[in-house]
């Protein structure tokens, strides 16, 4: 659950940039230059290079239990470490193929929810030594409430697909019969 929970946030963020709804308002480009400067001023480059590393490394963290929980006996070492290498470069090549992209959808958020003169005093608030912190922190602080939001959709995920399982059940059982009242 977490390892496809991961790779689907993975996935999610290549394909950001593709997404209609990320159109630039009607002052786009002033405001995409501001948020191009508000980018740069918080290291975006970096901060996606430590969110990627914190990223793999919580897929490696988790793969081999979530693999071995959908099989009747647990890979060897070998072949868990053949996966989790595919999967490192997998992830990163994913990331590394659509980095303009993720990086110009994530400008374009920021330019539809923030005014050029805010974007600039977000920009200049990134020197401020508690957001330079932040900044550092906030790609593990990201990875943790990731895990921590999957084990919460975990939690729940026997039930709902029980109640799923019972609504295709009843479904399936009452298939052509009319509604009882």
């Amino acid at each position: 659950m977490k390892f496809s929970i991961l790779l689907k946030c993975a996935a999610g963020l290549t394909l950001l940039a593709a997404t209609p709804a990320l159109a630039a308002p009607n002052d786009g480009d002033a405001r995409m230059a501001a948020a191009e400067r508000l980018l740069t001023a918080r290291k975006y480059d970096s901060q996606i290079d430590r969110t990627i590393d914190a990223i793999v490394a919580e897929v490696e963290r988790t793969i081999d239990v979530e693999l071995n929980k959908k099989l009747p006996e647990p890979l060897p070492p070998e072949v868990l470490a053949k996966i989790k290498a595919l999967t490192d470069a997998h992830m990163r090549q994913t990331f590394a193929d659509h980095r303009l992209e993720v990086r110009r959808g994530t400008a374009l958020i920021y330019a539809r929810h923030f005014t050029v003169a805010e974007l600039d005093h977000m920009a200049a608030l990134q020197s401020d030594p508690v957001m330079v912190k932040m900044q550092a922190e906030i790609p593990q602080i990201m990875a943790e409430t990731m895990a921590l939001s999957q084990a919460m959709i975990a939690g729940g995920q026997e039930q709902l697909q029980a109640d799923v399982r019972a609504v295709v059940e009843d479904y399936l059982s009452n298939k052509g019969k009319s509604p009882s009242s």
